[in-house]
């Protein structure tokens, strides 16, 4: 029974140091670039398109019901 608690223990305090370890390791040396090359890279990668599915919010008219 010592055993097994013993490696619960030592698993506790394992696996948060590797995570640490590989999020520090990824973050380390980040690429910096200005706002237009974020937006083209994100294009790239598939991000910020236009979607079909979404109204904009002149087309919203859940307001136009309220009294304030």
């Amino acid at each position: 029974m010592a055993v097994v608690l013993g490696l619960v223990v030592v698993m506790a305090l394992v696996v948060p140091f590797l995570l640490w370890l590989l999020i520090d390791q990824e973050t380390s040396n980040p690429t910096i670039v200005d706002r237009a090359d974020a937006e083209r890279i994100a294009k790239e990668r598939g991000g910020r398109q236009s979607s079909t599915d979404r109204t904009s919010d002149d087309d919203d008219d859940r307001d136009s019901s309220r009294s304030f």
